[in-house]
């Protein structure tokens, strides 16, 4: 605290105003704010110990969802691979994560032409951080949150975007590794979420078919926990194959039937036809306003059908709704 004979004449302006910008940062935790920056700053700061979060940078805070991945086969040698294998394996995989993220993403329309919204980019990006012992092992993160993000911990162990395509690239790796039949339990993941996922699939298992790499995954998230998979040259190969073999052709039908159910967290109904049977049909409109309107109610629907026909000769369907209406004779 200022001792008296430190303070200036009050009569002396100019010495009272001197006075005071000398002083005004003095007392610790309290500086002056001098912009619209450091006045969030400031705000942001209080709210985090409001929560009870630190706001010290070296103070940890929820676990971020990572992905060791782990690199085998002809291009490993000793601890190294080759730089062309790595770099277009990181890019073909980033890009087949988004990809599968955009067409799992309710909250915006999904189409397989022009740029990928940038709000899924950020949504899904991945960070390279450090290497392990392994053939090749290295760690993919999923971006640090914003400045003018809060860190909160309930909100972390949420289910996010990332956790939801990151979960549907293990099943396709999964499902490649089964044995017989696996070719067409891909495409019969692969088909819903459009050309495009399929596409940057063939590309993605391309990479390891023409390098000889086998690779190792492991999800880590505060949500789902940890997860493993393996997807190997031999079984990369048969799935390159047939997605470069078998792409999607599409055509609109006119569906008659009961709508008998639905899924909010799938965005999807359910049409009881009666020469197809259950047909399990996408919508870009809100589910429960779907039911509401038309439950156990005889319809006509309008639907997108892609149809792609395996290797093996099995023929795989899946349906978009376009118009729904309550049938009329």
């Amino acid at each position: 605290m200022n001792t008296p004979q430190n303070l200036p004449d009050p009569s002396d302006k100019e010495a009272l105003r001197a006075w005071m910008r000398a002083n005004r940062g003095k007392t610790p935790g309290h500086e002056p704010v001098r912009s619209a920056d450091e006045l969030a700053a400031a705000q942001r700061r209080k709210l985090q110990k409001a929560v009870g979060l630190s706001t010290g940078r070296a103070e940890a805070g929820p676990a971020r969802r990572s992905l060791r991945l782990a690199l085998e086969g002809t291009p490993v040698r000793e601890h190294h691979v080759e730089s062309s294998v790595l770099g277009h394996w990181l890019v073909s995989f980033q890009e087949t994560v988004t990809t599968i993220a955009h067409a799992l993403d309710e909250s915006r329309p999904t189409h397989d032409y022009g740029p990928l919204p940038q709000a899924v980019r950020k949504a899904t990006r991945l960070y390279a951080a450090a290497t392990f012992p392994s053939s090749y092992g290295m760690v993919l993160e999923e971006a640090p949150a914003d400045d003018d993000e809060l860190p909160l911990p309930e909100v972390a162990s949420t289910e996010s975007l990332l956790d939801r395509a990151m979960g549907t690239v293990l099943d396709i790796t999964d499902r490649a590794e089964a044995g017989p039949g696996a070719v067409d339990a891909v495409i019969e993941t692969a088909l819903p979420l459009g050309g495009r996922v399929f596409n940057r699939l063939a590309e993605l298992t391309e990479v390891l078919a023409d390098s000889g790499a086998d690779i190792s995954l492991t999800w880590s998230s505060p949500y789902s926990g940890v997860r493993a998979s393996r997807l190997g040259t031999g079984s990369a190969q048969r799935c390159r194959d047939a997605l470069r073999a078998a792409q999607p052709e599409e055509r609109q039908e006119l569906l008659v039937g009961m709508l008998v159910g639905g899924s909010m967290l799938r965005r999807t109904v359910e049409i009881e036809t009666t020469d197809q049977g259950v047909i399990t049909a996408r919508v870009d409109h809100e589910v429960p306003s779907l039911l509401g309107a038309y439950a156990n109610h005889r319809i006509t629907a309008e639907v997108l059908v892609s149809t792609v026909r395996s290797p093996h000769g099995r023929e795989h369907h899946s349906y978009v709704v376009l118009n729904l209406s309550l049938y009329e004779n």
